[in-house]
């Protein structure tokens, strides 16, 4: 899922770990619905529901590739996203390194695909797992001014519960003007099942174009990985 997506890059180095072992390459899927499709704060799906699934490959060198997919509100005649992604993964003194290169597509509309760099660098202690990320989509023809995207993040795994309780914030400016969101919740995991519920919000309501997609909502979700 898209919201999951803020933790995805940094996730990468630990997806497979078990099996990259025994095998070069390592691939899972994962397969989902959201009750409102939210990326930065941003609802894309004018607040309903989307379905959403992706196939991602890690190898054991850290490097990694993949593809989701997500249902969208009509945008300029797209009703799906596409996201491609391919980076590495690695760990340095403790702290979990990921640099990705992302590429987003809407097919079926014209000038509106674009291409993202992003860095996490995440440190777990103990329970806790603290992250930063950066992300820079640099001018290009679909872009007319670069946009920048700083967040950070905190979790906290109740051992043996499967739950984890976590919150994020990230400020963006070039798509948006000084755009601020947020999100605080919790997830339950269960076999191949995550189950979620947050809160989402952001800076941007009915007083900026954004409107209704940045207003403050409640968003929940059932996610299964293979």
């Amino acid at each position: 899922m898209r919201h999951l997506k803020y933790l995805l890059p940094g996730a990468m180095a630990l997806i497979g770990t078990a099996a990259a072992a025994e095998a070069p390459v390592d691939i899972s899927a994962n397969t989902g619905i959201v009750s409102d499709y939210r990326f930065r704060g941003i609802s894309l799906s004018d607040r309903g529901p989307a379905v959403q699934g992706g196939v991602d490959l890690t190898t054991k060198a850290g490097f990694f590739a993949g593809t989701w997919a997500s249902t969208i509100a009509d945008n300029e005649g797209a009703e799906v996203e596409l996201y491609l992604y391919a980076g590495y993964a690695a760990e340095v003194a403790g702290f979990d390194l990921t640099f990705t290169a992302n590429t987003y597509l809407y097919p079926g509309a014209n000038g509106v695909n674009y291409a993202e760099l992003s860095a996490i660098a995440e440190r777990t202690l103990g329970p806790f797992t603290l992250g930063l990320e950066a992300a820079l989509t640099p001018r290009q023809d679909n872009v007319d001014e670069a946009n920048h995207y700083l967040g950070a993040s905190a979790a906290f795994e109740i051992p043996g519960t499967g739950i984890v309780a976590k919150a994020r914030g990230g400020y963006e400016d070039g798509f948006y003007d000084r755009k601020w969101d947020w999100e605080v919740g919790a997830s339950y995991s269960r076999s191949i099942f995550t189950a979620s519920l947050s809160y989402v919000g952001t800076n941007r309501g009915a007083a900026h174009q954004e409107g209704r997609a940045a207003r403050d909502g409640i968003v929940a979700s059932l996610l299964a990985e293979f």
